[in-house]
Formats: C-alpha cells, structure tokens, sequence
C-alpha cells in the first residue's frame, strides 16, 4: 500500500509538471498581455472585432481592418503602439490556426488556471542563485527527513519485535537472563540475536562486556539530524578546534617572548638569574683571577693587578735613582 501511495504521489508530480506545453505558455502569456494593455476581460475575439464562430476568413479580413488602425505609421506618437501591433499578428496566426485555436477557445470558455505549472513560473520568474540554493536545501532536507522517519518506522517495529521476543522468551526468569530470539519473525532454526533481560528492560549485549538498550537504538527523527544541522555542527566544531589551537599557539608565543625580555633575571623574586655560559678560555682566564684574588670581582681583580704593577714599576724607579744619587754624593765628598 505504501509502494502504491508513493507511486500515486510520483504520478500527481509528473502530471502536474507536463500538464501543459510551450503552447499553453504562449496562450497565457499573451491573455495576461491582452488583459493589461485593453483592459480586463478583453479576449482575442473582441480585440479582433469577430464573433468566436468567425471563419478564417473573417479572421483575415478583420486582421487586416485592425491593423490599419493600429499601424505606428498612423499612430505616432502613441505609447505601446508598436507592441499592440505586434500582439494583433500573434493572435490572428493563433486563430487562423485550428490547433491553437482549440486551445484558445478551452481557456477561454474555462478560464486561465491560476497555476500554470513550475515550468511556467520559472520561466517568468527567474529566481536568483541564492533562492534557488535555499529553495534545493530545504527541499534535500525535507526529503531527508522523510527518509529518517521512515526509518525510524521500521526500527520502531523491529525493536518492538525483539523486546516483546525477549521478554517471551525470558518469562518466569528473575534477575538477568541471556536469551536468543530469531531475527525474522516466525523463523525456525535461522539466524538468531543474543539480548539480555534485566527486569522488563531489554539490553543488547556488547563483546566488552557493556549493553546497551534496546529501544534507544530506534532514536526519533528531527530536524536537527538532518544534513544542513549536521554539516552546519561539524563546520562549527572544526572552527572551534581551529581556534582553540591559535589561541594555545599565540599563548606559547607570548611566554617565549616574555622569557627572552627577561632573560637573566627571576620574574618572580627580581633577582639575577644565572649568566649565558662563557667560553673556555675566559672561564680559566676568570678562574685563575679569583684565585690571586679572592673575594673581588673580575674586573676589580684586574684593575688592582694593573696598579699593582704601576706603582711597583714607579718605586723601582724612585729606588734607583736613590742609589745613584747617593753614590755621587759619596764621591763629590772624597774628592773635596
């Protein structure tokens, strides 16, 4: 019954969008012109100035009366001149036409339909990139969730199925008991599902050791499960975790630039932090200063070592020339 629903439903679409042609199109549009150039109601028959019996050739000679006084020669200046006597040619071809003539006289005897068909309002409506893109996802998206019902209809069963199996198969039992219910109803001997009955729940056993119960695995469809939600949820997520990791990643970049503008000193108690390692040679140089000098800086060390050697060198300069000068004392006194 339901395969015959759909196929009716199916059958209803089709005939509504092939129920009329290029023919009709062309009928409609030029009634709805008509009506808005000479006013409401005008038909092509009063237009032209013939009885709806009028023969082909009535039609011609009336045409022909018409269009001299619709001619723009005759009518300059006129608004819309040039269109009006355009559409009196379109609508004498239609009548001189039996075909095109039948369909007229159907519209006209029954009335232009309100709904011309899809094709119809497209092509005069030509809606934009963006509507059609809504128009497509909400119609993708209702199908999906006729699609998530139906499916929740046939699980609904089918969990129904196995409980009230399960709880058949375990009555009389108390506490949790493993049982076996076929899995098509009615099947002797076939394949067969394993469940759990705790109490008058029903529980579907897993290979770890957990179970999960039965009529959750039957969840009721809503919109939110639909494709639109969920791409919308998962686009969402992955920003979020996009960012999440900028922002960890910038937070790394500020305390390794905070670390090097203070690097030598304790952030916390302000005091100087241990020196970038020397080389070799100034660590022995260092080394051997502290120890001719305990207790004094580098700098101070050797600082004191060069006026050390200054004013030693001045002493042995004052030493010596002490020396001499006595000498030639001594001598000056012998002499005198």
């Amino acid at each position: 019954m339901r395969v015959s629903f759909y196929a009716l439903f199916a059958l209803i679409c089709a005939l509504t969008a092939y129920a009329f042609d290029a023919l009709d199109h062309e009928v409609f549009d030029l009634v709805a012109a008509l009506e808005a150039s000479e006013g409401k109601g005008t038909s092509f028959y009063s237009f032209l100035g013939v009885e709806p019996s009028a023969s082909n050739a009535q039609i011609t000679k009336a045409y022909r009366k018409r269009s001299l006084e619709l001619h723009p020669d005759k009518n300059p200046g006129v608004a819309n001149i040039q269109e009006r006597f355009a559409r009196l040619g379109v609508i004498a071809q239609i009548l001189r036409d039996s075909t095109k003539r039948e369909r007229y006289n159907f519209y006209y005897k029954n009335g232009v339909p309100t709904w011309k068909g899809l094709g119809y309002a497209y092509s005069r409506w030509r809606p934009g990139l963006g509507f059609v893109l809504v128009f497509l996802t909400l119609l993708t998206s209702g199908l999906h969730y006729v699609v998530l019902r139906m499916n929740y209809t046939r699980d609904t069963r089918r969990v129904t199925y196995f409980t009230e199996a399960a709880r058949k198969a375990a009555s009389g039992a108390k506490g949790r008991r493993k049982v076996r219910v076929p899995m098509v109803e009615g099947m002797v001997g076939g394949e067969s599902l394993e469940l759990v009955v705790d109490g008058g729940t029903v529980l579907l056993p897993h290979a770890d050791g957990t179970a999960t119960p039965l009529s959750s695995l039957a969840p009721e469809p809503s919109l939110s499960k639909t494709w639109p939600a969920q791409l919308s949820r998962g686009v969402w997520a992955k920003l979020a975790k996009k960012q999440i990791g900028d922002e960890a990643e910038l937070e790394d970049e500020e305390e390794e630039t905070s670390a090097s503008e203070v690097e030598g000193y304790d952030v916390q108690e302000g005091t100087p932090t241990p020196a970038p390692r020397k080389s070799r040679a100034a660590e022995l140089r260092a080394q051997r200063l502290k120890k001719d000098s305990p207790g004094t800086s580098t700098a101070e060390t050797t600082e004191g070592e060069e006026d050390s050697a200054a004013s030693g060198a001045e002493g042995r300069r004052k030493k010596v020339g002490g020396k001499a000068a006595g000498a030639r004392r001594r001598k000056m006194g012998m002499k005198k």
